[in-house]
């Protein structure tokens, strides 16, 4: 592996890298779109794509500049009576233009486009922008740890070597590692949108998305007619609390599975034989044969109780089922990986260095305290730390991924910005008490909690859609669709 990295970084890193050359900060630069649009769309002038040239540092407006790629459509009425929607969806490291223009273009686009804009900003790092922060290396290196049953420890000195060489050659090609973070993602939008002339704007956040959102409200909330929070993060707890989120999580699906008398006859003793199962696949792992989305190659992975628990962190964004999940497992079938492995496998197009970079500046003070592994959990704990934006794993890779941390203070978000917080009541990564405490905060709060689902409102049919229109379109009072009331949740029975 050494050799292999090595060339990658001869290959990658011949010379220094310059992007927007010869511009000034705010040239637009039109271009083709990389994602396929109708061309009666683009001939209609009511759809436009190009790169703007934005500072690496906005404090440094005469610095170095970078290139984000941005995509406009245009209101399909006669004319937009509403200020213009911008869109950031999750990761930190999923392109928003992947996400978005698909689904604008499938129909989301004929419900919001009839009185305004919408607007999508490829953040700096991400896929299309200039440059991106992708790490082949890293996606390599994962391919190969799914195929052996590593260690813990061997596992994260992998990562840790490869890392090394990856920051190095970001470092060669002249990028600025410090320069990706949240803040200056925030003062990128205000900086686009002013450009084309839009005083204000309203924005949507999915993720990863409310946290660029809250950095928003936190500088740039006099830009600002309305926010809308989908899975929202808390801004100075989210990367601290994600391994005991997680575990609140499964520790209340298993109370639910002991103490409901139909639950507990088909689950029986599910917790203590699910943590068995962690303990028995780490001496002895299952080879399941599985497809990796990225290259479309089936591989024979080995799965320890270290990739179960990373499956079942990835799995558990959406599946709201979990005791039946794991009842397969403890019964020996573990075809549910086979069909879907998951982030066992790298996420396609993933910007990874964008990730690492926003995490270890936004949340530099990892403590023991954040990682629980004096409990029943711990082995749990410690297979998802082998995930890359876990405590866990960041606090040994802030040593080899140094950026400039944003702050050691905590940040405090005031304002008057009309703001709507849609979660799911399941969800293990944002539990509804982060919404419930930011809209303490904040003057004109209005939070959704979503019986039954996990991690994205938005995703769960067209309620979340609906609710965010209606807001968006009259954001001075808390939206009335009564659609919240459809959803309910129980679990699975086995053959019911």
């Amino acid at each position: 592996m050494k050799k292999s990295i090595t060339l990658y970084l001869t290959l990658l890193s011949i010379s220094l890298t310059t992007f927007a050359e010869g511009k000034q900060a705010g040239t637009f630069t039109k271009a083709d779109c990389p994602i396929p649009v109708p061309q009666e769309l683009i001939n209609s002038g009511k759809f436009m794509y190009g790169y703007m040239a934005v500072p690496e540092f906005h404090a440094n407006p005469d610095g170095k500049l970078i290139e984000l790629a941005v995509a406009i459509f245009k209101c399909q009425g006669e004319a937009a009576t509403h200020s213009p929607l911008i869109l950031n969806t999750g990761g930190p490291g999923l392109s928003n233009m992947d996400n978005f223009i698909p689904t604008i273009l499938g129909g989301l686009g004929n419900l919001y486009l009839n009185n305004r804009d919408l607007v999508i900003i490829e953040l700096r790092g991400l896929k299309y922008s200039k440059p991106n922060l992708f790490c082949p290396e890293i996606d390599e290196l994962q391919v190969e740890l799914a195929q052996q049953n590593f260690s813990i420890e061997k596992t994260i000195d992998r990562y840790m070597d490869t890392l090394s060489v990856t920051y190095d050659r970001f470092k060669n090609e002249g990028i600025n590692l410090s320069a990706y973070n949240s803040l200056e993602i925030a003062n990128d939008i205000a900086f686009v949108m002013e450009q084309f002339d839009y005083d204000t704007f309203s924005a949507f956040g999915s993720s990863f998305g409310t946290l660029v959102a809250q950095h928003l409200l936190l500088n740039h909330s006099d830009h600002l007619d309305s926010v809308v929070m989908n899975a929202t993060v808390e801004m100075n707890k989210a990367l601290y609390g994600m391994h005991k989120n997680s575990v609140d999580a499964l520790e209340s699906i298993f109370k639910q599975c002991e103490q409901n008398p139909e639950y507990h006859e088909a689950f029986p003793d599910l917790k203590n034989r699910f943590l068995n199962l962690l303990e028995e696949l780490n001496q002895k792992p299952v080879i399941l044969s599985a497809k990796n989305p990225k290259d479309g190659k089936t591989y024979d992975i080995a799965i320890n109780g270290n990739k179960l628990s990373v499956w079942l962190f990835g799995d558990m964004y959406y599946n709201t089922q979990i005791p039946i999940t794991l009842h397969k497992f403890v019964s020996g079938d573990f075809s549910e990986i086979q069909k879907r492995p998951g982030i066992i496998f790298p996420i396609p197009d993933f910007s990874n260095g964008l990730s690492l970079s926003i995490f270890l500046s936004e949340y530099p003070n990892i403590k023991a305290e954040h990682i629980p592994l004096q409990n029943e959990y711990a082995n749990y704990v410690k297979g998802c730390g082998t995930m890359i934006f876990t405590p866990y794993f960041l606090n040994q890779d802030k040593n080899v991924w140094k950026v400039d941390k944003l702050s050691g203070k905590e940040k405090v978000i005031r304002s008057q910005v009309p703001t709507l917080m849609l979660n799911g009541e399941l969800d293990h990564v944002c539990p509804p008490e982060y919404p419930t405490a930011l809209a303490e905060r904040l003057d004109n709060a209005y939070v959704c909690i979503f019986p039954g689902v996990a991690h994205s409102p938005i995703d769960a049919g067209n309620c979340g859609i609906m609710l965010m229109k209606e807001f968006i379109d009259n954001p001075s009072k808390a939206p009335a669709n009564p659609c919240m009331g459809e959803f309910r949740h129980e679990f699975k029975i086995p053959n019911h």
